[in-house]
């Protein structure tokens, strides 16, 4: 194609008008204009502010931009765009995904494999921060779902049922290059904790060929298997299930999935070795036992068919399973923050082990067909997070 055109749009509530405005300022390059809430005091919804900001295009545009007004953006966030339009011309990329979200265990799961694209996973919201789509794509959307139509919706939950309608597939970039700034939620989503980036682009070093962009490898792949840690608790999201209705994403717990395999007596040998050193609360052994076991399976799963990331990647990778899985309450949280550099270097180590299992053992085998029929949808532990307990 020829050299792209991007338009960029910040929507934002009258509240944050400052820093909407700050915002467009730093990206007045693309003509950025503020699209704000078109009925502030109405009931509280994405979706109205959102239209605006996508109605925003400019007429020469092959691409149009949407942030958030809560957003803090990397160094160079421009540049790194617009080189991200360059690699992937015709496709949905969205630069943010929360550090709690199946989105921000495909990113970790992408970071630490050294890839530099996560495809967003199937059935869940389509991260919104940062989300640029190309003209087609917007046109489709404007054309698809009117607001006095969708109001009530969210427009992450739009976007995911429009352009998975038509196919299309949304890449997330490895790192983010935007990170929530964590502002009070105007729309009711304080309740799940602080949300913010699963790998942030500053707080990490640089990795690839900057100037190959596809220096990292082929076509990037969703992991069959995501590991996931919500409210403390462990469980696998199994994102392409075969043989089951729709193929929708299944889940089940950690310990359940290792129970299928041969790397339950590995990991539980490694854990005791782990947990003698382990200095925590008896109230809350259990919550370093699962982070413990996360990364074990994150690392179980980890290929390095690039070679490995840097070291500093890692560890803020495996930081935000730390805190990112840890929402509520608010005691975990607390002890969780203050312990955060401790339970991180506990997280390297099972990471590690399971690295050392994979080279020796093998990767995991996968779930039985038989096995995933019976699994509830991963989409029901957002409402009841121990259900992936019980299977």
């Amino acid at each position: 194609m020829s050299h792209p055109v991007i338009s960029a749009a910040v929507m934002s509530h009258p509240r944050r008008r400052a820093e909407a405005a700050r915002l467009a300022q730093v990206l007045g390059r693309w003509h950025t204009r503020v699209a704000h809430d078109p009925v502030p005091d109405g009931p509280p919804t994405t979706l109205r502010t959102a239209w605006a900001a996508w109605s925003a295009i400019r007429p020469d545009a092959t691409h149009h931009l949407v942030l958030q007004d809560d957003v803090e953006l990397c160094r160079d966030f421009a540049e790194r765009v617009e080189s991200a339009v360059l690699e992937h011309p015709d496709t949905p990329l969205a630069f943010y995904a929360n550090w709690d979200s199946w989105n921000g265990a495909a990113t970790r799961a992408a970071a630490l494999g050294g890839e530099r694209w996560a495809p967003a996973v199937p059935g869940e919201w389509i991260p919104t921060l940062a989300l640029l789509l190309p003209r087609r794509d917007v046109t489709a959307l404007l054309s698809a779902a009117p607001p006095d139509e969708a109001a009530p919706e969210p427009d992450d939950v739009v976007l995911a049922r429009e352009l998975g309608a038509r196919g299309r597939q949304v890449l997330i970039s490895v790192p983010h290059l935007v990170e929530h700034a964590g502002h009070p939620s105007l729309i009711g989503n304080d309740g799940y904790g602080p949300r913010h980036s699963a790998c942030f682009a500053d707080d990490v070093p640089a990795f690839g060929d900057p100037e190959n962009p596809g220096s990292r490898g082929g076509r990037a792949r969703l992991p069959e298997v995501l590991v996931h840690r919500l409210r403390g608790r462990a469980h696998v999201v199994l994102t392409d299930p075969a043989g089951t209705a729709g193929g929708e994403p299944r889940c089940m717990s950690l310990r359940t999935y290792l129970g299928g395999t041969d790397m339950a007596e590995r990991g539980l040998a490694h854990w005791k070795a782990a947990r003698a050193e382990l200095q925590a609360p008896d109230d809350l052994f259990w919550l370093c036992e699962e982070l413990w076991y996360c990364a074990y399976l994150l690392g179980a799963h980890t290929s390095h068919p690039h070679g490995p990331p840097p070291p500093r990647l890692v560890r803020v990778a495996l930081r935000s399973l730390v805190l990112g899985g840890t929402a509520l309450p608010a005691a975990q949280r607390l002890w969780t923050e203050q312990h955060a550099a401790r339970l991180t270097t506990l997280a390297e180590h099972g990471f590690a082990a399971g690295l050392g299992d994979r080279r020796t053992y093998g990767p995991p085998p996968p779930v039985p067909a038989e096995r995933l029929a019976a699994l509830p949808a991963a989409e029901r532990i957002w409402q009841d997070p121990s259900l992936a307990d019980a299977v």
